[in-house]
Formats: C-alpha cells, structure tokens, sequence
C-alpha cells in the first residue's frame, strides 16, 4: 500500500511513537513497516485512507513536531496512524518474546452435574407453553 518514501516517513514516525526501551525493540526493529503493517491494514481496511493522510502530512517534516501537529489538527488520523502502529508492533514476534508472558492455563470446568441439575428442574417442571 505505501511507497518506499512514505514507508521512511512512517518509520520515522513510529520510532517517535515506540522508541526502543531496555527490553523492548523499537517499532521499526520490531518488524512494524513490513509485512505486519500491510497485516494489521488487511485486518482494519477502513483505516487505510486516514493513515495513508496521516502519513503524507507528515511527509518532509519533524517526525515529532508533525506527530504533535497531526494529533492537534487532525485527530481521526493521528488516531489511524496510533491504531495500526500498535496492532503492527504487537503481531512482532520479536516484541512477543521480549514480553516473556505466559498465560496462565485455562482450567477445564467440568459442569456436567449442574447441567444434570438444570435438567432435572425442567423435567420436575413438566412440559408448558407460555
């Protein structure tokens, strides 16, 4: 979707919006200007024209001064731009490893005297049309 150019552009932007920290990467490190943009616009296509706006508004500019001016002046865009930022860096697996979170185990819930019980109460009740 976004050139060579508007891609430079957008990796400027978002190493403003997620720099690297001690443990995580930043959002070009991570991955964010490839593919797994295209994949979070594939799964959000109704962004796309207000982040392809954004992206050429800040085009030729301070990444920060034009992030600052973007969120002011257009924030249906800035927000565009934030959404799909995130969702990209969050589908890295390099920044999944970097959270080293585990879910805890799902526990089976095994209801099947209380669906016997439900069960019971209808029967006792009998067959009625209401």
């Amino acid at each position: 979707m976004l050139e060579t150019d508007q891609r430079r552009t957008f990796a400027a932007l978002i190493d403003v919006l997620i720099p690297a920290s001690d443990r995580m990467p930043s959002a070009t490190a991570a991955g964010v200007t490839d593919a797994l943009l295209d994949q979070v616009l594939g799964y959000r296509p109704d962004l796309a024209e207000p982040f392809a706006e954004a992206v050429a508004q800040c085009t030729g500019k301070d990444p920060e001064a034009a992030l600052d001016a973007l969120a002011e002046q257009q924030p249906e865009q800035f927000q565009a731009l934030t959404l799909l930022t995130a969702g990209a860096y969050f589908l890295s697996p390099q920044v999944k490893a970097a959270l080293a979170y585990d879910p805890p185990p799902r526990t089976v819930n095994d209801d099947v005297d209380s669906y016997i019980d439900m069960l019971a109460d209808v029967v006792d009740r009998g067959f009625t049309i209401r």
